[in-house]
């Protein structure tokens, strides 16, 4: 996420020096013929993001795989009893694209390994010093970096959030998501399908190379179980619980699970320091947002910073700091607790609760209105800051 803040910032604001700080350093060089295990549903407005930053034309054709349709169904119906979403519907060639998280970053960090305004740090944090001019950074070799600004773009974990005291509400799913890659017998034909079970969602996410990959969150147990499995039991238990849609399954790679921990942060502003992505908020996978949201985050922060340049204001004093927080509150905040809840509510299988969940699914589907309300969101307008 830091990457994709500092390619927004100086593509906004062309006159700032960005100094990015990460234990890990640069990125490795990822696969440049075959997607990566963690993948994410890239919105169009997050597309438009990396398309102005430069970072999209980099990205390798085996890396992207657009998908023009979706399927949501609950496991006590048919597959062709849920909603439907293709992006025919609304005026739009594609609902998103699928890519690997790894050639992300690496694409992002190609665009900014040649701007002289652009450090990259293999450095950690371990002090805060806010003064009434800028913010010191103290980092575990002893160096010292200031700024008029720090962003806390690290994640769950977040150093920054711990350091400068911001408080952060966190709670667990008590689910695990397992992720991996399969082939499958009928071709995916650019869909993205979920299917809710009790203890979670199953989706599967179209790839470039015509194969699927996996994120099925369950019990822990039955997480631990399916990552045990061999190859032919794993694959048969995905076509089972995937209803067949895709015929039979095949495993093509290792498989690896992840806890599934949600968090918000109710303000993400300190003194010359705010919180964006995951630092700030974390949410249940099972719509594919958490990346874009965070996206959506750098994308408002660096509108707002290039206004504070151009209006020759400190880019790190609490107005600016303000006008994000009151920006990101509300889309932040509904995506968090609202996906909290859809999550418990497909988790009641049986009585009154599921054939009123159903009933209202059938009901969605046939309202072109709250589809278009949803798509718009899920593609992000809504948070298009640009």
């Amino acid at each position: 996420m830091g990457l994709a803040v500092a390619a927004a910032l100086r593509r906004a604001a062309p006159r700032l020096s960005v100094t990015l700080l990460d234990p890990a350093g640069p990125p490795r060089a990822a696969d440049p013929d075959t997607p990566g295990l963690r993948v994410s549903a890239i919105a169009p407005a997050s597309q438009a993001l990396f398309e102005r930053v430069g970072a999209w034309q980099r990205l390798p054709a085996s890396h992207m795989a657009p998908f023009t349709t979706m399927r949501v169904w609950d496991a006590g119906t048919d597959a062709g009893d849920g909603v439907h979403f293709s992006g025919v519907d609304f005026g739009t060639p594609v609902l998103g694209t699928i890519t690997d998280n790894a050639m992300l970053c690496q694409c992002l960090y190609e665009t900014l390994a040649d701007d002289p305004r652009v450090s990259v740090l293999a450095a950690s944090i371990e002090a805060i010093t806010t003064r009434d001019s800028d913010i010191a950074v103290q980092t575990a070799a002893g160096d010292t970096v200031t700024g008029r600004l720090l962003i806390g773009a690290d994640g769950r974990e977040s150093s920054v959030r711990t350091l400068s005291g911001i408080a952060s509400r966190r709670w667990s799913h008590d689910q695990l998501a397992v992720v991996a890659h399969l082939s499958s017998e009928l071709d995916h034909d650019d869909c993205a399908l979920q299917r809710f079970l009790p203890d979670g969602p199953l989706a599967l996410l179209p790839l470039a190379d015509r194969r699927v990959s996996l994120v099925w969150s369950t019990t822990p147990d039955h997480a631990r179980a399916i990552v045990a499995m061999n190859d032919a039991a794993f694959a048969e238990a995905v076509t089972e619980a995937s209803d067949g849609v895709l015929g039979a399954l095949a495993a093509t790679t290792p498989r690896v699970s992840f806890p599934l921990v949600s968090h918000y942060v109710e303000d993400p502003v300190a003194p010359r320091t705010l919180l964006v992505g995951d630092a700030a908020h974390a949410v249940h996978p099972l719509a594919g947002q958490g990346a874009n949201l965070g996206f959506d985050d750098a994308d408002c922060l660096a509108t707002f910073v290039a206004e504070a340049v151009a209006d020759g204001a400190d880019i790190g004093d609490p107005p600016v700091l303000r006008r994000y927080r009151r920006a990101r509150k509300a889309e932040n905040a509904g995506m968090v607790y609202g996906l909290d809840f859809i999550n418990r509510l497909f988790a009641r299988d049986r009585g009154r609760f599921a054939d009123l969940r159903r009933a209202g699914m059938r009901w969605f589907d046939t309202s072109m209105l709250a589809k278009q309300l949803a798509a718009g969101h899920a593609m992000g307008r809504s948070g298009d800051a640009s």
